[in-house]
């Protein structure tokens, strides 16, 4: 797995991972050993789908549907990037040749302890909410909001992991220097699997 160092406007660092190829797509190891949390996931995922088609339908279900954008919006966008570590092999960090390995190494160390410990305040909230929002069940209509909420531990769960791995060194980190015009710069903050790691 490539992940190239992006640097945008004010001098500010971002990691993005090069596209997936085919047979990486389509490998997505089991949770754990047991594979318990590989199923629950695919089944989470059709049951939110399945909800979102439901509320997609329906024009009373308007503001569901727009709050649901709203929070989708807000969700970080180096998420799919950290699942992508859960099965990768080896994390080849590509930087540009004026920067040195040792400080891209650093930043990048930095940014997972960042983002693992923020998604494990998301796994601690999303845990405390599921009583609540499966309690919803009884109003009409899908629970959307569990499908949300459990949704939401699962992606935190999956994130976490893959950051970690790398951090215990269960997967090689390497970096890689490349020449300036080969590293992207200047990206907008919405480009796919970026994410700004400021200082």
């Amino acid at each position: 797995m490539r992940v190239r160092l992006v640097i945008g406007p004010g001098n500010r660092w971002s990691f993005q991972a090069e596209p997936e190829d085919e047979a990486e797509a389509h490998l997505e190891p089991s949770f754990g050993s047991s594979g318990m949390f590989a199923r629950l996931w695919q089944r989470l995922l059709a049951e939110y789908h399945h909800a979102r088609r439901a509320i997609e339908a329906t024009e009373r279900m308007r503001w569901i549907r727009e709050g649901l954008r709203r929070l989708e919006a807000r969700v970080d966008p180096s998420e799919s990037l950290l699942r992508r570590m859960r099965t990768a092999t080896e994390v080849v960090l590509v930087y540009p040749e004026s920067l040195s390995a040792a400080l891209v190494r650093r930043r990048f160390l930095r940014f997972l302890r960042r983002r693992s410990r923020a998604h494990a305040r998301g796994m601690a909230l999303n845990a405390l909410l599921l009583p609540v929002t499966a309690a919803m069940a009884v109003l009409p209509g899908p629970n959307v909001f569990f499908a949300w909420n459990a949704y939401r531990f699962i992606a935190h769960a999956l994130a976490r992991q893959g950051a970690r791995r790398v951090l215990r060194g269960e997967c090689a980190l390497r970096a890689q220097a490349a020449a300036e015009g080969d590293v992207v710069a200047n990206v907008g903050p919405s480009a796919s699997h970026s994410v700004r790691d400021g200082g």
